[in-house]
């Protein structure tokens, strides 16, 4: 009975130091996420035997699954899933864990890159469109013509990423691709040990973000700059490393928002290929109400002597508040699409009116 007595104590004392030594609780998931519905009226060239629908219905979804945890010693644990809102190829979006201290924060998982997510650009006054295509781009085009201005060549493929804590307002990022043969966008989920020396195929991709952002009087200033540089997991005929450098900026001042964006991209080829895309734009937000307008450019030419393409993309729109949470936007969006090839020519307008909602 002693015995007995004496092991049942010691089980109680392990069990007081156990609960003294971790008294965070475990991670709720919790629900949030975003959903953008737009009706289009769009009126743009038919190419040779290819006509375009006068009218559409464009969404864009996703309900995000997420939680963390502080534990004793101060360290953030978070997690996030998203889910998008609708059937898809990429059913399951990013996917991350991340850890939080005083040093700074840690992610690891399927989550766009450091590039990506300290960049600044042209701002757009319609939920989910402006000229640096976030969500929508109304339009079919060439397949060597795009407005991004956004470093996102790794998009969510599986990376590990580093954000220093902003100090003076400064901040850098770090970002590492093993491999784009997890994919990019919707076919990031690859796990086990991934294939290597695929000719054309980049690995080891380095990405680096840095911005400063402050509050200069009345004056919100925000200046953003990335830069990827990826290699070759086996030689291939006309391609070379990936490299792409970005920078960005917006001002702030009595609701007014300036801002724009530039990048360059040699598209890993071989040659005077890259593309240099920019934007600018302006918006003014008063009481439930935000308008604006916004310019991009794009131009490429090619080595191999097909010639050149340009795109010019121009939008104006606003956006109310009706709510918390609940938004009904409007707008119009020109392109201007010319290039020395046919099937890259082209000239559209498109009128838009959607609702954007956060929850």
């Amino acid at each position: 009975m002693k015995k007995i007595l004496i092991g049942t104590t010691a089980l109680v004392a392990v069990g007081l130091i156990a609960g003294q030594a971790s008294a965070a609780e475990k991670i709720q998931l919790g629900l949030g996420g975003y959903y953008q519905s737009f009706f289009k009226i769009t009126d743009q060239d038919d190419i040779g035997a290819t006509a375009y629908r006068s009218d559409s219905v464009v969404q864009e979804g996703e309900i995000h699954f997420k939680g963390e945890t502080v534990l004793d010693n101060g360290l953030k644990v978070g997690v996030q899933v998203q889910l998008e809102g609708y059937t898809t190829g990429d059913q399951i979006d990013e996917h991350y864990v991340y850890f939080d201290g005083s040093w700074g924060r840690v992610l690891l998982g399927a989550e766009n890159s450091a590039a990506y997510l300290m960049q600044y650009t042209a701002p757009s006054a319609i939920v989910g469109h402006g000229v640096a295509t976030p969500n929508f781009f109304g339009f079919s085009i060439g397949d060597n013509q795009t407005d991004l201005t956004y470093v996102n060549e790794t998009s969510d493929a599986n990376k590990l990423t580093y954000f220093t804590p902003r100090m003076a307002g400064f901040q850098l990022g770090l970002s590492y691709t093993p491999s784009l043969a997890g994919g990019t966008g919707g076919s990031s989920n690859s796990y086990g040990n991934l294939t290597d020396d695929v000719a054309g195929r980049q690995e080891q991709i380095v990405e680096v973000g840095v911005n400063y952002v402050n509050k200069l009087g009345a004056v919100d200033l925000a200046v953003s700059g990335g830069y990827l540089k990826g290699s070759l997991e086996a030689e291939a005929l006309g391609v070379d490393d990936l490299q792409v450098w970005s920078l960005g900026m917006n001002v702030g001042y009595a609701g007014f928002t300036f801002g724009g964006s530039y990048i360059n991209d040699n598209n890993g080829l071989e040659g005077d290929n890259d593309m240099d895309r920019w934007n600018v734009g302006l918006t003014y937000a008063f009481g439930p109400y935000t308008v604006g307008g916004a310019y991009a450019h794009s131009a490429r030419e090619f080595s191999n002597g097909s010639g050149d393409d340009e795109l010019e993309f121009y939008e104006i729109g606003g956006t109310y508040a009706m709510g918390p949470g609940v938004s009904l936007s409007a707008g119009v969006q020109f392109i201007n699409a010319d290039s020395d090839r046919a099937s890259a020519r082209q000239e559209g307008t498109s009128f838009l009116v959607g609702t954007g909602i956060s929850f």
